[in-house]
């Protein structure tokens, strides 16, 4: 008899410990999340003040985000 089991995707999951899978995924997707802050925030900076409010940024807080990702 075999059972039908169901993945759910890793960070939904609960687990007792990190293990070496867990940390490492965990690892690499604050990874892309930095890249994909580092590489959207030159377009923000493009952009008015007004517009920067609308979307719920504002602009020194994207500058000192900017200065925090240098210090890597």
């Amino acid at each position: 008899m075999t059972m039908a089991r169901t993945l759910a995707h890793p960070a939904l999951r609960t687990s007792r410990g990190a293990g070496l899978f867990r940390r490492t995924f965990e690892a690499m997707l604050g990874s892309r999340e930095r890249q994909a802050r580092h590489a959207l925030q030159p377009h923000l900076l493009a952009l008015d003040d007004g517009a920067l409010e609308a979307l719920g940024y504002s602009r020194k807080m994207l500058e000192r985000e900017g200065v925090r990702s240098l210090n890597l």
